[in-house]
């Protein structure tokens, strides 16, 4: 026994006359130490305090919080604060994830992942970013599920407070489609597309508030001289204007300035400004239109005509007249006076 105890005492002595086997050094409390050289201790980059551990934070307010305030490097390449790789070999690979987050809070505004950008000058940047380098097969560069099959949940939720700013934002950079749109099969099936060039195409209606179709077109003069309602005809001496109607029976009649067009179609391009004179003019459906009583009171089923009282329209009585001239039936009455009433545009 005395022999053991002697030979462990010699080899100690050894080692540290050595070199080995000598520990030292000093460090900062709640600091994480680590080895800087293969005998001493010092502080790390890892911080524990209040039972949360930090790495680049000092006093970090999650159970794990990590912050990098490296720059660029030669190369223009940002540092990454949390860098996750993982490799799935099996098929499928579901619940296969670099980076996890699970909120399990029944509370309002729990979330899984946040990913916020603090910076107000950045030259773009987001809060959060992802991307798939996958060439056969459906992938994905960001997904959102709603797996409750109740309730008003949804996918994917785009918010913006910009004037300048949308809700959604979609790129091709390849002319392909924008925009898709599928209801569950299987297999799935496409109700919606939108295609490189800006074409729409969709299996459903499209029902827009409004019940008229209208085409922007100029007038001539002022545009605040014109007002919703007004019955408008071709100015035969201002080409491609309108003007406002004032002589009865009319060959000139274009339609009515549309209240609340369903939809409107346009002779310039989605972004391009277009002139400041330009109105929508209702050439078919259902639109409110001003109309005068003075050649008779108007009745729903009337065919109504250009009167001599400015952009409004009377009922037409002279058959040898209305032909060309009419720009609608009446749906609602007029027994005496003026009025705006509900006509179902029919050019004839």
């Amino acid at each position: 026994m005395k022999r053991g105890i002697l030979a462990t005492l010699v080899l100690s002595s050894c080692l540290v006359s050595m070199g080995w086997g000598q520990v030292g050094g000093s460090g900062t409390p709640n600091t994480i130490p680590q080895f800087i050289t293969s005998t001493t201790i010092g502080d790390s980059p890892i911080l524990l305090f209040n039972g949360n551990i930090g790495i680049g934070s000092l006093n970090p307010n999650a159970k794990f919080e990590v912050k990098d305030f490296r720059d660029l490097d030669v190369n223009g390449n940002g540092p990454n604060a949390i860098f996750g790789l993982v490799t799935c070999k099996q098929t499928p690979n579901i619940g296969c994830a670099a980076v996890r987050g699970d909120a399990n809070a029944v509370s309002l505004g729990a979330i899984g992942v946040l990913g916020n950008n603090f910076a107000t000058d950045a030259q773009g940047g987001g809060g959060l970013q992802g991307q798939t380098f996958a060439t056969v097969g459906f992938s994905f560069g960001a997904r959102g599920d709603a797996l409750g099959t109740t309730g008003f949940v949804h996918g994917v939720v785009g918010i913006t407070h910009s004037t300048g700013g949308s809700g959604g934002y979609f790129v091709n950079r390849a002319k392909g489609d924008v925009l898709i749109g599928v209801v569950a099969g299987p297999p799935d099936i496409r109700v919606f597309r939108v295609d490189g060039t800006g074409m729409v195409f969709a299996d459903g209606g499209f029902r827009p508030f409004g019940a008229d179709f209208a085409e922007e077109m100029g007038v001539s003069g002022d545009r605040s001289g014109y007002e919703p309602g007004d019955l408008l005809v071709i100015n035969p001496t201002d080409e491609h204007h309108l003007t406002l109607s004032a002589t009865p029976y009319s060959t000139l009649v274009a339609g009515v300035y549309s209240t609340k067009p369903g939809l409107i179609a346009s002779q310039h391009r989605m972004d391009d400004p277009g002139p400041r004179n330009e109105v929508p003019l209702a050439v078919v459906g259902i639109v409110p239109c001003k109309v005068t009583a003075e050649n008779g009171p108007i009745a729903a089923g009337d065919l109504l005509v250009t009167s001599s009282t400015l952009g409004r329209a009377m009922k037409g009585t002279d058959r040898a007249r209305m032909l060309g001239a009419v720009v609608g039936k009446a749906l609602e009455s007029l027994r005496e006076g003026t009025g705006t009433i509900q006509v179902l545009v029919t050019l004839q």
